[in-house]
């Protein structure tokens, strides 16, 4: 109840505060549904670890661990939301999922707009970035193998920290993070919400009234005046710009990039698909005919189920589960 009376008083919409309320109630349901208890089966879940403190504000992330003795690799996961609503409560499922397979998921909280406008959510997952790398060896993670993940204003964030730990950046958070040193092994970028700027070029023939205005929101809402002329401050707010203004690669890892073509954001993965392409980043880019925004969290759906089997797909070329051998005489059987 704390957290829908703040965003009242933060200003946010009757429809953003409603949204939010039912993701919430939404993950508590399918916490029952028994594809949820199988996911979960010898799936430890360790929950609100501190990783980084603003002012009186501490955020925190769930690590979902995997049975076995590890290292296992990592996913370090951000949720999606317009950079407004949802939280690591509400993408559990989507943490589970990765979890069930092998993989040591760290499922990220972060502050949301207009509460806190950028660049506190590409700030706070810099620092969950940072945070990783420090501390999931503790918790049977392998912290040289670790990819970034997320979904619509998720694949945003994580995208930025891609750009971070890959290139040379001014800004006070993303700066640290180069020069650590650590590279994420693959990122995997569903329904990307890739350029949060400029608005009105949602404006157009095939997009609805509705989609549009609810992009006009989330750009204004996370980026203030900004929105319309972003400036060089703004630029990781707008990662996919980044990518597309590099003459040659700096070496970004390989891509899964993952969008339906009825999503209005679609154009945003093409782009990238292309940009990655013109600049020899593997991509694995795959389009989803007649789907929506974030379909692959419709777990019931042919295409979502199609989804997940490429997602796995790209992730055991590019992360992939390291079984423990078999004891000396044992025999193995087929999966």
């Amino acid at each position: 109840m704390r957290r829908w009376l703040d965003m009242i008083a933060a200003g946010q919409s009757a429809r953003r505060i409603v949204l939010d309320a039912g993701l919430h109630a939404a993950a508590g349901l399918i916490d029952r549904l028994p594809p949820m208890q199988r996911r979960m089966q010898g799936v430890r879940l360790i929950e609100d670890l501190a990783y980084a403190h603003h002012g009186g504000e501490v955020q925190r992330l769930d690590i979902l661990q995997p049975a076995g003795p590890g290292p296992h690799p990592v996913i370090l996961y951000l949720h999606g939301g317009a950079f407004a609503v949802g939280s690591k409560r509400t993408h559990r499922a989507v943490a589970a999922a990765y979890a069930a397979r092998g993989y040591l998921v760290c499922n990220v909280d972060y502050r949301l707009a207009p509460q806190h406008p950028f660049p506190a959510a590409v700030e706070d997952a810099c620092a969950a970035w940072a945070w990783a790398v420090d501390h999931v060896g503790a918790h049977g993670g392998d912290a040289q193998r670790i990819a970034l993940a997320g979904e619509s204003a998720g694949a945003n964030l994580a995208l930025a920290v891609v750009l971070a730990c890959a290139t040379p950046r001014p800004e006070p958070f993303a700066a640290p993070l180069y020069a650590r040193g650590v590279r994420p092994v693959a990122a995997l970028l569903y329904c990307g919400f890739l350029q949060a700027s400029q608005p009105a070029r949602y404006r157009r023939a095939g997009v609805s009234a509705l989609a549009a205005r609810v992009a006009t929101d989330a750009a204004r809402s996370y980026l203030g005046a900004a929105a319309d002329q972003p400036g060089p401050a703004q630029a990781l707010a707008d990662p996919l710009c980044v990518v597309e203004a590099m003459a040659a690669s700096p070496g970004l890892p390989p891509m899964f990039v993952a969008a339906g073509l009825a999503d209005p954001v679609a154009a945003d993965s093409q782009r990238l698909d292309a940009a990655l392409r013109r600049l020899g980043t593997p991509c694995s880019a795959h389009w989803y005919a007649g789907e929506p925004h974030a379909f692959h969290v419709m777990f019931w759906r042919d295409n979502a189920i199609l989804c997940w089997r490429d997602s796995f797909a790209f992730l055991h070329r590019h992360l992939p589960v390291r079984m423990p051998a078999a004891p000396s005489g044992a025999h193995t059987a087929d999966t």
